[in-house]
């Protein structure tokens, strides 16, 4: 039962991550809109917003990344599995060649 309860928080944080993301990326979308709809109407020339829209849109993409692929340390799970693997592999390898 402990380790449900302990997927289950880890469900939950993985969720709120998501949900997080999900309103952040909507804060994003509005107040960039915003800004170009302000910045096309008051003065056609320069477009400002654009760096607006870019450095904040590093922050999106960040956001997204550790919301859905960085995931509480399982990118780290996934590769450090991956290494593995590989040793696993090669010390095969080596002992076909021995024999």
């Amino acid at each position: 039962m402990p380790e449900m309860n302990e997927k289950l928080a880890l469900a939950r944080k993985i969720a709120e991550r998501k949900v997080a993301f999900v309103r952040h990326a909507i804060s994003y979308l509005v107040v960039i809109v915003g800004l170009a709809v302000i910045n096309n109407l008051t003065y056609n020339g320069y477009q400002w917003w654009l760096w607006v829209a870019f450095g904040w849109g590093i922050g999106v993409v960040s956001h997204f990344l550790s919301a859905f692929l960085y995931q509480s340390g399982h990118l780290v799970d996934r590769l450090a599995q991956r290494e593995l693997e590989k040793m696993n592999e090669a010390d095969k390898t080596n002992e076909s060649d021995k024999t």
